[in-house]
């Protein structure tokens, strides 16, 4: 048989015309909590190739998805069940992986509807109209349910313990032989140890994962209907008896380096430094809170977490002790010293440092001081060394820290935190006393940890809520938001070694030095008389009224609030009332009362009045906020708590915490909600010169050994394409491939128009949507002059995977030609402002701008 990968075999077919491909099935996105990304389909698609070919029982039952460390193997995993269920009746499923902490978090990812992370439709799964249930059981029946599907979710340790000493309500060999089964192994290359090893003598340890994997591989030949889907992030297929046993199983991959490259993770970054701990950990939160101000002052919310991990736990509990005392001693005084120092030492250096303390010179430190010391407490911070941490409530902050209502910044840590942590919202990975440690063992230790760090934060922002980076390109403080940083020594060999670690795991990183790239207007254009006295046409904005936000609702703020069962019974942050968990609930309506309100008020800054009433202008007073059945004056909690329990029972300070969350929803909804300005249908000119200067792009210089995301960009000379206006064109390849279809149509362009320019827009000219309040900068500006008329044509490249969300967009340049209430304000009456279809790679788009562009233009 090849030694080509089975993936790699299977895309050659995929890019065959003589191959009928599978799609994914309607009924499995319709089943699913979120849409499956473009590489998630793409691997099922592949599974269901495999699975529908005549050989599948026997050259395709074990099957292996090689897929990055937050790529979302878990809804690949959740489609294939669908698909298993429906298409070839499977029903009995064994979810089996290396540890107990991803064992709970399956469990909320597949049969906890109530979970942010639940997986399937909130509303339950139908296929083909009928009521689709998820029972978890121990063992499966003798006589299943036909709208059923049967899961087992346990350790390889426990099935490998109860498939070898039988005992009663367990799974046997017997009991399983008649029926057909699919297992899912997480994290599998933990049953791999005894091919890994190969012939070596074993120690205890080894024996014991060898008997896994003969486990697994006994359950696989049980029945030849039987399936095994391995799913892992870590697989080394340098070892030649691991390629060899996995040449013929790996259906898809998809590793780090695909997965960074295409914008699904954050960029990481380096920080190298010589300062002693207390520094570290100082500028560390410092980096932190800014992260949060950033985020802020853009109408964001976030709530960025930091990881200090240490090498011993003794280290970790004192550092931990170390930073309270720092936060509880700062004062303006020594703050100030700190951040003046600071300001001086990274004046005239490109990096984040130089940014961050920029930033605090204009900030009252009296408030930076407050915001530190409400944020870093015992509260707040998590220590996954101490006795308390195994706690259930420390636990459940641990795995739902993007959560509204998770209070952490910040955890310290040896090495509890590795596979099966999932969190979005890490920014800051921090090591304290590390020493020069060098070893292989530990950078590549490390090199995972940043690997699941990594992990891309989503938000909503300009009214789209993405899932990849947005900012590589651009000039913006938010880029920070779209960064891992992980502070560590200034020590060569360290460094040298971990660039190694990073390397094999195909983890980019980024140093925090950047290139400038510099794009000039060219001295032949700023001379001719388009750029003296041509105008660039934008719509005028009207700002928004008192009468557009007179009550809560106008924010989408609700006054009748549902408060969960966990909330209720959070004490402390983490500490519960009771133990009393599940069993029967019932509902209890609360009237909040004014005390609590007011209360919860005084302890949010964003609710001071002065502040405030920026957000409702139509506010006389705080009074009425409180009291008028417009804003809070009717406010109802509906409270779920377990039957034991009533109302009464709740102590005040439960009460106010479920007040205060209550707040940071408003808090969130009015900043999202509360928009300034709005388009009209008057679009007004501006001077070209003012409009359109030089500009530059900074670019994080990468590492020479790991494949660069700039490499994404396309540096093109165009001093001799005179019809464009800069002597280079910094674009990606998309953006390239839109310059050369110009280039195509120059000529026939410059026969019917005198003045032919294409001008680059970076950021500078923006439009509103009519009557509405979202705005773009559209990539490019088509500036045509004929005998008759001036044109200025709006052109946008657009890729794939933005084609949906930005429709509106679209529809937006579409308005331009067909809104008869357009006015242009000009001084004759010759101007034609014209929108051109998206330019795009998808199939079909691209046909209708070419139509689109030449139905306009030529």
């Amino acid at each position: 048989m090849s030694n080509e990968i089975l993936h790699k075999r299977i895309e050659e077919q995929f890019n065959s015309l003589f191959v009928t491909l599978p799609d994914v099935p309607d009924y499995v996105q319709d089943n699913l909590s979120h849409p499956l990304r473009e590489y998630q389909a793409q691997a099922l698609k592949q599974l269901i190739y495999t699975q529908e070919l005549d050989n599948a029982n026997l050259s395709y039952n074990h099957l292996l998805f090689h897929m990055a460390t937050g790529s979302g193997k878990t809804l690949v995993l959740a489609s294939t069940i669908l698909y298993l269920f429906k298409e070839k009746n499977q029903q009995n499923f064994i979810f089996f992986v290396n540890s107990d902490a991803i064992i709970k978090k399956t469990y909320d990812n597949l049969t906890n509807e109530s979970s942010s992370k639940y997986l399937f439709r909130k509303e339950g799964i139908v296929l083909d109209g009928q009521r689709i249930l998820i029972q978890v059981v121990d063992v499966f029946p003798t006589f299943p349910d036909g709208n059923t599907i049967y899961l087992k979710l346990t350790t390889i340790q426990k099935l490998h313990a109860d498939l070898t000493a039988p005992k009663e309500n367990a799974l046997t060999y017997e009991s399983l032989k008649n029926m057909r089964l699919v297992l899912l192994a997480d994290e599998a290359h933990h049953i791999n140890a005894w091919t890994r090893r190969d012939k070596r003598k074993l120690n205890n340890k080894e024996y014991e994962e060898r008997t896994w994997e003969n486990t697994v591989n006994t359950l696989l030949k049980l029945n030849p209907d039987n399936r095994l889907l391995e799913y892992t992030a870590t697989i080394n297929l340098n070892q030649d008896v691991l390629f060899e046993k996995y040449k013929d199983k790996i259906v898809y991959q998809y590793d780090l380096r695909r997965f960074m490259n295409d914008g699904y993770s954050k960029n990481v970054v380096l920080l190298r430094s010589d300062e002693d701990d207390e520094s570290k950990m100082l500028n560390a939160i410092l980096l932190s809170q800014y992260r949060k101000y950033i985020a802020q002052d853009n109408d964001l919310a976030l709530k960025p977490i930091i990881l200090f991990k240490s090498n011993k736990i003794a280290t970790s509990l004192s550092a931990n002790e170390r930073l309270l005392n720092i936060v509880q001693r700062l004062s303006v005084e020594n703050l100030s010293h700190i951040i003046n120092i600071g300001h001086a030492t990274y004046k005239h250096e490109n990096s984040i440092w130089s940014r961050m303390y920029e930033y605090y010179t204009y900030k009252p430190l009296h408030e930076i001081i407050r915001d530190l010391q409400w944020d870093f407490t015992e509260e707040t911070i998590l220590n996954a060394n101490d006795k308390a941490f195994l706690s259930e409530d420390n636990a459940l902050l641990l795995n739902t820290l993007e959560e509204d209502n998770n209070p952490i910044r910040a955890i310290f840590a040896v090495a509890k935190l590795n596979e099966g942590w999932d969190v979005l919202n890490l920014f800051d990975i921090v090591r304290i006393s590390e020493g020069a440690t060098s070893t292989k063992t530990t950078t590549n230790s490390e090199a995972q940890l940043i690997g699941r760090g990594a992990r891309y934060y989503p938000f909503k922002y300009n009214e789209h809520h993405l899932y990849t980076r947005r900012f590589d390109l651009v000039q913006t403080d938010l880029k920070i938001i779209e960064t891992l940083h992980y502070h560590t020594i200034n020590e060569n060999a360290y460094i040298k070694n971990l660039e190694k670690s990073l390397e094999s795991a195909r983890i980019q990183v980024k140093k925090d030095e950047y290139d400038r790239l510099e794009a000039k207007l060219k001295s032949s254009f700023k001379k001719s008389p388009v750029f003296k006295n041509g105008k660039i046409y934008i719509n005028k904005l009207v700002h928004t009224t008192a009468d557009d936000y007179r009550t809560l609702s106008h924010y989408n703020v609700t006054t009748d609030y549902d408060v969960p069962y966990e909330l209720t019974i959070e004490q402390h942050y983490g500490r519960r009332v009771g133990e009393m968990i599940g069993g029967q609930r019932h509902e209890v309506t609360w009237p909040v009362e004014k005390i609590y309100i007011q209360k919860a008020l005084q302890r949010n800054p964003f609710f001071r009045f002065n502040h405030f009433k920026d957000y409702i202008p139509a506010l006389t007073s705080m009074k009425e906020f409180t009291e008028s059945p417009d804003f809070l004056g009717n406010l109802i909690f509906y409270v779920t708590l377990p039957l034991e329990l009533e109302l009464h029972d709740l102590s005040p300070i439960v009460k106010l915490k479920m007040v205060e969350k209550y707040l940071d929803y408003v808090e969130k909804k009015i900043k999202i909600n509360y928009m300034k300005e709005r388009g009209t249908p008057v679009f007004e000119g501006m001077s070209i010169s003012e409009m359109i200067d030089d500009y530059y792009i900074e670019l994080n210089k990468v590492n020479t050994k790991i494949s660069s995301l700039s490499e994404t960009l396309q540096k093109r000379s165009m001093r001799d394409n005179h019809w464009y206006v800069y002597d280079r064109a910094i674009v990606n390849g998309l953006e390239s491939t839109f310059i050369d279809f110009i280039n195509n149509y120059i000529e026939q362009l410059k026969e019917k128009y005198q003045e032919v320019y294409l001008i680059r827009n970076e950021r500078k000219v923006k439009v509103v949507e009519i009557n509405g309040t979202r705005g773009f900068m559209p990539d490019f500006l088509l500036y045509l002059q004929d005998q008759d008329y001036t044109y200025q044509v709006f052109l946008e490249p657009k890729g794939s995977h933005l084609l949906i969300n930005d429709q509106w967009k679209e529809k937006f340049l579409m308005s331009l030609n067909e809104n008869s209430n357009l006015e242009v304000l000009s001084e004759n009456e010759n101007v034609r402002l014209l929108g051109i279809k998206f330019f795009s790679n998808e199939k079909g788009k691209r046909e209708e701008f070419r139509k689109d562009f030449k139905e306009k233009l030529l």
